[in-house]
């Protein structure tokens, strides 16, 4: 998922449902997910993937590479931004030459392969518009699977992750469309040994703007849910809602298993980010995707353990606070644990986590 595309997501459930998960049953899910924090590995038994998006020479995206040198998906996935979609409907390669620290260049292929068993660079599309003219034209269709699969099977690489997003203002014909152009690229890449993942949006529902099981029988080999950004799902007058609680986790992951059954083929996508917003939560007014060297500089920000402690929300285990009339919310390890434990008591066997860079929390174990 790109930079720009977290408030799209939230955007997404906002629309739709309907489940107010920050009370009553978080309690219950953040005992069963503190259970899981007496292991030996959080992560025991878990296909990790992350991802990671460019950037400029100096910007905190650009810790990426230094945070997964330390192996902690050596058994999983790297996705690193390699294009974008433009308001014609071409894809653009964005480059490590092009100035995109995590951008693609022969030398950081190479190192995703070093500290990965599997690298599918993304493509990204945030608006209905860019969406609309890539897949609404068989010729821009056409081209973007040629020039993706070409690059994934020249480099080496795994395959590709497909990010096109801003579901809910698709057309009936957008979203055909779309599942065409993932037909077409799924088979493309089949055909060179290499695999499709898409990213999801977030339901605990039947919607009209998406459908999971018609999406996989495409070709998917991985669909992507990416859960997070419940916030704005928030009631009018309320606080925000934290980024993931327990509860609504418990909620889209069980939905989005009734129809992608095969555990193999989900994947759950978990936030290592912060947030704030005015208190109470004014939806356009929420800022997301914070990196955790810029949350740190936060007013009322805290490395205080009994303060971290009593600002830990029960029902997602974030840390939340207010200062000045501002609402601050991030995940810490202790918060991502927690999380991984919910889903991991559901079966899910492959989890993903948005983002690497800024020195983003990790699980711990």
């Amino acid at each position: 998922m790109s930079a720009t595309a977290v408030c799209a997501v939230a955007a997404v459930s906002a629309g739709f449902t309907v489940a107010n998960a920050g009370t009553g049953t978080g309690t219950g899910l953040k005992a069963q997910a503190g259970a899981a924090l007496q292991q030996k590995s959080a992560t025991s038994g878990v296909e990790l993937e992350t991802w990671l998006y460019g950037g400029s020479t100096g910007d905190s995206e650009c810790t990426a590479a230094s945070e997964y040198a330390d192996n902690r998906v050596k058994n999983g996935a790297l996705k690193p931004e390699y294009w974008s979609v433009t308001g014609k409907g071409k894809v653009t390669l964005e480059s490590a030459t092009s100035g995109s620290c995590n951008g693609y260049s022969a030398a950081n292929v190479a190192d995703l392969k070093a500290h990965s068993a599997y690298q599918y660079p993304t493509i990204s599309g945030m608006t209905t518009a860019d969406v609309h003219a890539l897949v609404s034209s068989s010729a821009n269709r056409s081209a973007a699977v040629s020039q993706l699969s070409s690059l994934v099977s020249s480099a080496g690489l795994s395959g590709v992750d497909v990010d096109l997003e801003d579901y809910w203002s698709w057309s009936t014909a957008d979203f055909s469309n779309y599942k065409t152009f993932l037909g077409q690229l799924a088979t493309a890449l089949h055909a060179n040994g290499k695999k499709l993942l898409v990213d999801a949006p977030a339901m605990t529902e039947d919607a009209s703007f998406y459908d999971y099981a018609a999406v996989s029988a495409e070709g998917v080999d991985e669909l992507e849910i990416m859960a997070y950004d419940e916030e704005f799902d928030t009631p009018d007058g309320s606080r925000c809602l934290p980024i993931t609680p327990y509860a609504w986790l418990k909620q889209v992951t069980q939905y989005a298993q009734s129809k992608v059954p095969d555990p193999s083929r989900l994947v759950i996508g978990l936030p290592s980010y912060g947030i704030s917003a005015p208190d109470p939560c004014d939806l356009n007014n929420v800022t997301g995707n914070i990196q955790f060297s810029d949350m740190k500089k936060s007013p009322g920000f805290s490395s205080n353990a009994s303060t971290i402690a009593a600002r830990r929300d029960p029902s997602s285990g974030e840390i939340r606070w207010v200062s000045g009339g501002t609402l601050y919310d991030y995940v810490d390890s202790t918060a991502l644990n927690a999380k991984l434990a919910v889903l991991t008591s559901l079966g899910v066997t492959k989890v993903s986590v948005w983002s690497l860079g800024g020195g983003n929390p990790w699980f711990t174990g």
